[in-house]
């Protein structure tokens, strides 16, 4: 999944790089915790205790950390292994974000079978979150950057 933002790739990482807040910002996140004990730096070895709507909870751990690029992270579960990456790249005046998910080990197919369809709409769910997030930021005075999850920015 992939899209065009209209703004800078440190704004969209403002939002994308705080995972700790990902359940107050994105639709397709329940609940989001720290569970290395880790202090309030994010980077590789980081990991974070996920609930996402009709998803068993998962335990994702950073693989790779890009401040304005973008992160890595996967999770590993019996006979699979998820890595969902997050990529920001400059492009004019705005950021082209890729996300992607893709499955290895024995179970992937399965997986794939199952779960395809609503990744996709998560996916999908939360590039439009990210993009009306980072355009808020960039809103002129007086206009709103509240955080939502409602879709509509109020």
């Amino acid at each position: 999944m992939a899209g065009r933002v209209e703004a800078a790739p440190e704004t969209v990482w403002r939002f994308m790089g705080a995972l700790d807040r990902w359940d107050r910002m994105l639709p397709t996140i329940d609940a989001i915790s720290r569970v290395d004990g880790g202090g309030p730096a994010i980077g590789v070895g980081a990991r974070f205790r996920v609930r996402q709507p009709g998803l068993a909870p998962a335990v994702y751990e950073v693989t790779d950390w890009r401040p304005n690029a973008g992160f890595t992270w996967q999770a590993r579960s019996v006979g699979v292994t998820t890595v969902a990456a997050h990529t920001l790249r400059p492009d004019g005046t705005g950021t082209q974000v890729g996300l992607s998910i893709t499955w290895t080990g024995p179970g992937a197919w399965p997986a794939r079978a199952l779960f395809t369809r609503k990744t996709r709409a998560f996916l999908a769910g939360e590039l439009a979150a990210f993009a009306r997030l980072a355009t808020q930021e960039q809103s002129p005075p007086g206009g709103s950057r509240r955080e939502s999850r409602s879709g509509d920015g109020e």
